[in-house]
C-alpha cells in the first residue's frame, strides 16, 4: 500500500511542550509515513528531528503586526505558502497544533481537499487565546475531520459546540531522548525538582515560599526553565536568603540528568493543558507532589498511591506534603514504584500507534 503524506502544522519549532510532542511524533510515525512539518518562521529546531523528516519555513522571522492590515497581509502570506507546500507534497492528512495553526489547516484542507485533524493543548478555560480567537475557533473546528485533546475533561468541554464523534482523547507521548537515558542505577540525591515556565501559571513562587518555610535537613529544590518571572523569583530567593538552596536553572538541554538524580518533583500549575514535565517525572520513578488543577494532574496521579495531590495554591499543604517525603525514604520509594508502573501508558510508541490508527482511520 502506497505511504500517506501527512503534514503537521505549528507555529514555531523552538522549546516548548506542543513542540516536543510534533517532533517526538515525527520521529515515531516516519516509519509508517512520509512526515513534512511545516513552521510559520525560520528557526532552529530545538529537539532532534529524523533526517528524513521534512521541515518547510513559510516565512524568515515573526513580525508582531499591530496594524489590522498587515496583520491580515501575514496571514495571507502564511495560508499562501501552506496551501503550496500542501500542493506540492501531495499531503493526504493535515495535523495542526494550537488554536492558529488549527485553523489554516482547516481552511487549507477545504482548499486542497486534504484530511484534517486538529489539535487542542491548553486549559480552553484559561488559556491566552483572546476573544476574537475563540469565536474563530468555534466557528472553524467544526469543520475539520477530527479534533484532538489530552484529557477527557477537556473533551467535555468541546462537546459544547463540536460533535463527540469527532473528538478523540490521544495523552501527550513521552520524549524519547529523555526515556532513553533514563538510569534507574544512579544514586538520587536529595533535591527537590521543578519544571516549566517561569510565569504565572506555573506558580513556582509556592514552591520557592513553602520551601523557605520548612525545615531543608540539606535538601536543595532545582527549578528548570525560562520566563517572564525570572528577575522576580530570583529576587524572592535571595530576599528569602535561600540562595544557595534553590536554584534557577534556566533552560537546560540535559534534563535527563536531573530526574535521574533528583528524589522528589514539585508541580504546582494554577492550570494545566496536560502536564508533560510531570509525566516525565513519573516515569522517572520521582515521588511527586502536584496542585489538583483543571487539567491533567488528576488522571496522573492516584492520591497518597503513586504521589500527592494538593488544593491549588495551598502553600500548607505543599509544605506538609514536601516535609513528609523529604523525611521519608519508604514513602518516597513507594511513589516511585507505582510511578514508574502507571506510566507505560505514555511511551512514545504507544501513543504513536493511536496516531496510526487515527490518521488511517480519517483517511477511509
Amino acid at each position: 500500500m502506497k505511504r500517506k503524506n501527512i503534514a503537521f502544522i505549528i507555529p514555531t519549532l523552538k522549546v516548548g511542550g506542543a513542540e516536543r510532542v510534533i517532533s517526538t511524533l515525527s520521529n515515531q510515525l516516519n516509519n509508517e509515513f512520509n512526515v513534512t512539518i511545516i513552521v510559520f518562521y525560520k528557526c532552529i529546531p530545538f529537539y532532534t528531528l529524523n533526517k528524513n523528516v521534512n521541515v518547510v519555513f513559510c516565512l524568515d522571522e515573526y513580525n508582531h503586526e499591530t496594524n489590522f492590515y498587515s496583520s491580515i497581509k501575514t496571514h495571507v502570506k502564511l495560508l499562501r505558502k501552506i496551501f503550496s507546500t500542501i500542493k506540492n507534497q501531495k499531503i493526504d492528512v493535515i495535523i495542526g497544533f494550537m488554536t492558529t495553526a488549527n485553523v489554516y489547516s482547516v481552511i487549507v484542507s477545504k482548499l486542497s481537499n486534504a484530511t484534517c485533524i486538529i489539535n487542542e493543548r491548553a486549559n480552553p478555560k484559561l488559556d491566552d487565546v483572546n476573544s476574537s480567537w475563540r469565536k474563530i475557533r468555534k466557528i472553524f473546528y467544526p469543520f475539520s475531520n477530527k479534533l484532538v485533546l489530552q484529557t477527557n475533561a477537556v473533551k467535555e468541554y468541546y462537546k459544547e459546540f463540536i460533535k463527540p464523534s469527532q473528538l478523540e482523547v490521544i495523552n501527550n507521548p513521552l520524549s524519547e531522548k529523555i526515556i532513553s537515558d533514563l538510569n534507574p542505577s544512579l544514586t538520587k540525591k536529595k533535591i527537590i525538582l521543578s519544571v516549566g515556565r517561569l510565569d504565572n501559571t506555573k506558580n513556582q513562587e509556592l514552591l520557592i515560599k513553602a520551601f523557605a518555610n520548612i525545615k531543608a535537613n540539606g535538601w536543595k529544590v532545582n527549578i528548570a526553565g525560562d520566563g517572564i518571572k525570572k528577575d522576580y523569583l530570583k529576587s524572592l530567593i535571595k530576599n528569602l536568603n535561600k540562595e544557595d538552596d534553590i536554584i534557577l536553572l534556566g533552560n537546560i538541554s540535559n534534563l535527563e540528568n536531573y530526574y535521574n538524580t533528583s528524589s522528589i518533583f514539585a508541580f504546582t500549575s494554577n492550570n494545566e493543558g496536560f502536564p508533560n514535565a510531570l509525566i516525565e517525572a513519573m516515569c522517572f520513578g520521582l515521588a511527586c507532589i502536584s496542585t489538583n488543577c483543571e487539567y491533567g494532574p488528576s488522571e496522573l496521579i492516584e492520591d497518597s498511591e503513586n504521589g500527592f495531590l494538593i488544593p491549588v495554591n495551598d502553600q500548607m499543604e505543599l509544605e506538609k506534603k514536601l516535609q513528609l517525603l523529604m523525611s521519608n525514604t519508604k514513602l518516597r520509594n513507594q511513589f516511585s514504584r507505582n510511578a514508574m508502573r502507571s506510566n507505560s501508558k505514555f511511551r512514545a510508541n504507544f501513543i504513536a500507534k493511536k496516531w496510526k490508527e487515527l490518521i488511517y482511520k480519517v483517511c477511509t
